[in-house]
């Protein structure tokens, strides 16, 4: 004679064997399809790489071929007795993304600060010398250094550093005089055909003035906006 609690317990197995089967069931039929769930991950960050592939590898700005010319206002930054400044022109042709070849000009006035009365006059610590009108010259500029960055997670802003050397001639009094410059400055592109610049542009020469010799290294501060000629780039490549 069988007991009556391990025919309870022959019944209850099937009972919970329908309740495992149902929840296995349920469970796997809520569980999105491997495929379609490793294919949505795959579009979104196939996106997100297409947007930084494009930010990294397109070049907007092709300078090999082309003509630039910039135009600066120049003012002095290591002179604390005759302020210099004016404006100038720069004509560039390169001969390729890094190096060209560049011919400019700068016309400069002087005026006098508050320490010239103290300093020159009352003192006579300095004397007075010729003033510089002008400077023109003929030389090259290199660039090593091209990047980008982005403003505000929304605008990529290609730029690159230049450096630049230059035989010049010195206006200085009505009489020219042979001199150098050297230079350092930045361009952030603003299209195909525009860029912002900056720079510092080291011009020394030679002075002589009542019988005193000195070699003058004034220091300016550029900045201008360039054109490129053609207005669009001569090709299109990808760096």
């Amino acid at each position: 004679m069988r007991s009556p609690r391990r025919e309870f317990s022959g019944g209850e197995r099937p009972v919970r064997s329908l309740f495992s089967t149902a929840f296995l069931v349920g469970t796997l039929v809520h569980l999105p399809a491997p495929a379609v769930a490793s294919e949505d991950v795959g579009r979104v960050h196939e996106g997100r790489n297409r947007d930084r592939l494009r930010s990294v590898q397109s070049r907007p700005v092709l300078k090999a071929g082309r003509f630039s010319l910039s135009g600066t206002y120049a003012r002095s930054v290591n002179d604390a007795l005759v302020l210099k400044q004016g404006g100038g022109l720069t004509a560039r042709y390169h001969l390729a993304e890094g190096f060209a070849f560049l011919m400019n000009g700068t016309f400069v006035a002087s005026q006098q600060t508050d320490y010239v009365h103290l300093v020159r006059y009352e003192r006579r610590l300095v004397l007075e010398e010729p003033e510089m009108k002008s400077h023109m010259g003929l030389g090259f500029s290199y660039t090593p250094i091209y990047g980008k960055f982005s403003l505000f997670s929304d605008w990529i802003l290609h730029n690159d550093v230049y450096i630049e050397g230059a035989f010049q001639l010195v206006d200085i009094a009505g009489a020219w005089q042979p001199s150098g410059l050297a230079g350092l400055g930045a361009r952030i592109y603003l299209g195909q055909a525009v860029s912002f610049e900056a720079g510092l542009r080291s011009l020394m020469y030679a002075t002589e003035y009542r019988g005193v010799r000195d070699i003058k290294n004034l220091m300016f501060l550029n900045t201008g906006v360039s054109l490129f000629l053609p207005l669009k780039n001569l090709a299109r490549r990808r760096r």
